[in-house]
Order: C-alpha cells, then structure tokens, then sequence
C-alpha cells in the first residue's frame, strides 16, 4: 500500500528526500546519485534526462526508505508524480510518503496508483491462485467495484463442457492438456447512457494463459519460471476499463473478451501436426505448440466481430520477436493501416506510454504457408519477421472494413527491473489504454 499526504502534515522528525538538478559534491564520486544533508538525502538527477523522475524513484528506492518527505529543486507535475510513485512499486514494500500536492490531489494520485498496483499484482500471482476460471472471476470483481452508478457491468463465462465453448476451436485445443477449464470470459460494461441493444463501440480482445509451458514444444526452464504472467494481457485491458472508471465519464459500450487458458503437456494435448478449424473457414496446421495465443485470440477477435464491434484492440504477451524488436521499456503496435490511429497515438503519447510500430504487410501471410491446412499458427521460413507473422495470423479473424490494432506486450514483465521500473510486472499500457477508451 502506498499513502500520500501533503507535506503540511509532515513531522519534523521524518526524513526528507530532496530531487537535486545537479550532481553530487566533489568529495562524492561524480556518478553518485545521492548524498546526505542534515534533514535526510539529496538525491541528484538531470531534468533533462528521460523519464528523470522514474530514475529518481529508483534512487529512492534503494535507500530502503518507507517513510518519507519528498521535495524537488523542479516541483513534479502531478503526472510525474504519479510515474514517480509508480516506479518506487515493488509488489512488497508499504510506503508513507509526504509531497507538496494538497489533499485532493494527493488522493487522486494515490486512488490511481492504487488502481493500476492492483492489476500488477493480479499479473504477478501464481498460477495455482489465478486459473484460467478463478482469475477471470477475480478481474470482473476488481473491475465492479469502480463501476458505482455510471453503468452496468456483466460477466458471461463460457467454459469447458457448456454447449457452446467447442466454437471456441482455440481455447478448446490449447486447454486440452490442462485439468483446469479453459474458459471466454466476456465483460460487458453498458454506462447509463447507452442501451443494451446500440451498438458496441470498442472491443478489447487479450490473451491470458495463466501458465504456459510451451506444449510439446517445450520451454527451457528459464523461459518458463516467469510464465504465470502470460496472462498479463487480459489483466492490464482489465485494468484499462477500471481506471477509465475511475476517472469517470466512460460513455462508451466497452466490452472485454478474456481469452483464458493454460498450455500444458499431457497425452491428450495438442500436438504438431495437428490441424483445428475455426467457425470462418479457416483451417490451422500446428507446427509450434508454444505459438498457443494467436490460437485463443482467434477466438476473441472472431466473437468480437460476430457481436460486431465497430472497433476492435487485441494485446497479448504474443512473441519473444517483439522483446527483440524494441526490448522490454515498450510495447509493439501493429495495424493494417501505416498511420497508427491518432486517438491512440495522443492517448499513449499524453500518458507516457513508450510504444513502436511495427510493419504488418500482405506479404507477411507467406511465412504461414501450409500444405495441409489455410496457415499454419507460427512462422517459419528464413527471415519470417516473428512479431508481424503473428499478427498476420490474426488479421484473418477480423473484418477487412473494421479497424484494428494489435498490440504485442513486449513492456509487460521486467524479470530484472530496469532504470525507471522495480522488477515485476510494469502496468505498461494501463493509462495508455483508459486515455484511449475515454476520448476516442
């Protein structure tokens, strides 16, 4: 938990943390980031750099201080404020920090971050905790409790053995190894308003396998150690819709398809060679038993289209390329169209979301060729470009006339913490994706 309170309130006796522009004293080394004064610690840092006051949080950070009056040579906006708070996020560590932000302002930051924090640890739970049914139930929860009187918020689970999940030909195949229910779970938030029957404006379609062992295609013990958090992608659209409440003013039919499994071995799992067909047409040769997101969005994005979404956003944790791309500090963005959407473009750009485009061109579909089936689920062929082969795959679930943007999760775990981050799961995209859903 992390409490704010204006610096007013502040006792004498606790320590205070000063933002230098500058750097440290001579008798220091000159890459010192911190020196002590008579009240606390100087903590030195260049305004000009990136992100400085994540840098600055981080500093902080590693003086083990919980307790503390935070004062800057250039006062923070209240936005860099909240980035500096969210940078001192470990997942473990209470803080009780004094600012020079009055009461209101010190609440509505801490109600933001303490928002966001709760999807981040909801990204980082085991998955004995958070299974594919348990963890859609947990969402839909979390999310209800910021609807109050704006609107109506509905859940609608499909699961394993109700009559209609076998449309749900990727769901059905990657869960089939797995003793845990792979499920849809659809959340519908309706604001007051809208009606029932109008038509749904923005579909948020994500991944979430709450544990991926590759399949048959099996992971190396390092790459699997961090894999309760392929979930991560359902958990931070969720979070995306809460914080929009929050904020409040959501007049938008929102609706969430949380695309929920676990890829597991077992003798009656999927396996290469195999062929699945989807209710379109399209017919899937399995020649990676790891490519299983691509395979369970399918699912979202065709039951998104069926409900005629006029707009439809898909992100998952979705290939390892996309890290190679651009590294771990943002996140990969594909479209049909060479511009990105400039209502998403101002929505991440006005939060601080870092991101790329990436190319997606007709092309891409050849590295999904298959003799025996429409595609094949992942890539191959010397240079197959592995992040827009993956959304080459999943542009043939969604309609030519309806806009679209993939997102690739590539920002949404830092197994290491990074110069602006704690290690753990980093809410990237959160804020972005609120903006988003507030002002398109």
């Amino acid at each position: 938990m992390i409490l704010l309170h204006p610096s007013t309130d502040c006792p004498k006796t606790t320590v205070v943390v000063n933002l230098k522009d500058g750097v440290a004293p001579e008798q220091f080394a000159k890459d010192a980031k911190f020196s002590p004064n008579a009240k606390g610690y100087d903590v030195y840092v260049d305004t000009n750099e990136f992100k400085w006051y994540q840098k600055a949080a981080r500093t902080v950070s590693s003086l083990c201080l919980k307790n503390f009056c935070l004062t800057s040579d250039k006062a923070l906006t209240q936005d860099e404020f909240y980035w500096f708070i969210t940078a001192l996020y470990d997942g473990k560590t209470d803080y009780d920090i004094f600012c020079d932000f009055d009461a209101d302002k010190c609440f509505e930051v801490q109600s933001l971050v303490s928002c966001v924090s709760k999807f981040r640890q909801i990204a980082d739970s085991d998955s004995k905790s958070s299974t594919p049914v348990s963890v859609v139930l947990q969402l839909f929860e979390t999310i209800k409790a910021y609807v109050q009187d704006q609107g109506s918020l509905t859940l609608k689970l499909c699961k394993r053995g109700d009559s209609d999940f076998k449309k749900y030909a990727g769901l059905y195949t990657v869960g089939m190894a797995s003793t845990q229910d792979p499920c849809m779970g659809i959340i519908d938030y309706i604001p007051n308003t809208k009606r029932s029957n109008d038509p749904l404006d923005i579909a948020l379609v994500g991944k979430g396998i709450t544990f991926d062992t590759g399949g048959y295609s099996l992971k190396p013990d390092k790459y699997m150690e961090t894999m309760r958090t392929d979930k991560t992608a359902v958990v931070y659209l969720c979070g995306a819709l809460a914080v929009a409440l929050l904020k409040g003013g959501l007049d938008k039919r929102v609706r969430l398809y949380l695309c929920c499994s676990e890829n597991m071995v077992s003798g009656q799992g999927m396996l290469p060679g195999d062929i699945i067909a989807y209710p379109n047409g399209i017919t899937v040769e399995i020649n990676n038993t790891d490519a299983e997101g691509r395979l369970v969005l399918a699912d979202g994005l065709l039951q998104a289209s069926e409900d005629k979404a006029q707009y439809i956003l898909d992100m998952a944790t979705l290939t390892g390329a996309a890290k190679i791309a651009v590294g771990r500090d943002m996140c990969s963005v594909l479209t049909k169209e060479k511009v990105l959407d400039p209502a998403l473009t101002k929505a991440f750009d006005e939060q601080g979301e870092m991101y790329w485009q990436l190319p997606l061109a007709p092309y891409h579909r050849r590295f999904l060729s298959s003799r025996r089936a429409t595609v094949t689920n992942s890539g191959h062929g010397e240079g197959a470009p592995g992040s827009s082969v993956a959304a080459s795959f999943l542009e043939q679930f969604v309609p030519k006339d309806t806009p679209w943007v993939h997102i690739d999760l590539s920002s949404a775990y830092l197994p290491d913490g990074s110069p602006f981050l704690a290690a753990g799961p980093t809410g990237a995209t959160i804020l972005g994706i609120a903006s988003f859903l507030l002002n398109k």
